[in-house]
């Protein structure tokens, strides 16, 4: 029975002082076949959100990101691939604690007709199976475009090129993310959009890119037209869909951008193990060591250096501490 699950890193210390992990949007997938079913695709014409009150609540491709792990931590093309050359991390996840279950989509109101439709009702989106962990499935056909009842297929079906990935999936809405890493060309795209003087978070994060957060602002701002003794919805169902409604136009084109990072809240109870790549820098590790330590919730995390083998093209993780 699979136990844990890993994922390649680059050594960020971010992650680990917030413990954020990125999402890929579809337009940052590295497979060029991802999410494009044969003979075309049938969710292309689809907008980010559409409500139709006679079929529902559509969903597109573009409103979802795919968060990845994998079941192997040796794997040598992985390292290479994923780890920055062997310079990074595999991080080791308990898969029983693994729970992505806080991003779900919520409800969505068509408001010309002042009606509502529930998202995580359609029979399209429960297909997702929104953060749920998933194992990829790996196949020489590709997703069939006819095959619109079964999205769940275009998400987790790739080329049997990929096997050795020993992929397992978490799918999550965009508008459910924690914090974006964009452009800061776009803040006046996002001010315009929103017409409005929120004081959203915006961080400077070096190289031309700030990390933004919408939620705090909103949330202060969605408050004020919410009355729970009028309403069928919860504050934070609410809630989520005021900030569908202002920010739907806004991750649309956000998402589109391959270097945009939606980044989802890890639970740090998940977190068992820091593998540290064979040709990690001394300052990496410390700077990621420090960082894990003085987190009073990764007490439990323990440390791998990994080596390579004096006779096999693989790699030793004997030296364990922590």
């Amino acid at each position: 029975m699979l136990k844990s699950l890993y994922k390649y890193a680059s050594p960020h210390p971010q992650t680990f002082d917030n413990l954020l992990i990125r999402a890929s949007q579809r337009y940052s997938l590295n497979d060029t076949f991802e999410l494009r079913p044969s003979s075309g695709n049938v969710l292309e014409s689809l907008s980010s959100v559409e409500i139709n009150i006679g079929s529902g609540y559509k969903p597109s491709y573009d409103d979802y990101g795919i968060i990845s792990f994998t079941e192997t931590y040796n794997n040598l093309l992985m390292w290479a691939h994923y780890a920055n050359e062997h310079k990074g991390i595999v991080i080791e996840f308990d898969l029983t604690k693994l729970n992505f279950n806080r991003y779900q989509s919520y409800p969505v109101f068509d408001n010309n007709e002042e009606d509502e439709m529930f998202a995580s009702d359609n029979p399209i989106i429960k297909e997702i199976n929104e953060g749920q962990v998933q194992r990829v499935l790996y196949n020489h056909n590709r997703p069939n475009e006819q095959k619109y009842e079964n999205i769940l297929e275009h998400f987790l079906v790739k080329s049997d090129e990929w096997m050795y990935e020993k992929e397992h999936r978490v799918i999550v809405p965009l508008i459910t993310a924690e914090c974006i890493i964009i452009r800061k060309s776009y803040l006046e795209v996002i001010d315009a959009v929103l017409e409005l003087d929120y004081n959203y978070v915006v961080n400077d994060f070096g190289n031309g890119m700030v990390l933004v957060s919408f939620d705090s602002a909103l949330r202060a701002e969605s408050a004020k037209y919410y009355y729970s003794s009028d309403s069928l919805l919860t504050d934070e169902e609410f809630f989520q869909s005021f900030k569908l409604a202002f920010l739907g136009e806004i991750l649309s084109t956000l998402s589109k951008d391959p270097s945009s990072i939606f980044l989802y809240k890890l639970p740090a109870s998940s977190i068992k193990r820091v593998f540290f790549g064979c040709r990690m820098s001394e300052v990496d590790k410390k700077v990621i060591m420090r960082n894990i330590e003085r987190n009073e919730l990764l007490q439990e995390v323990c440390f791998t250096d990994v080596t390579t083998s004096q006779s096999r093209f693989e790699l030793d993780f004997t030296k364990k501490y922590g």
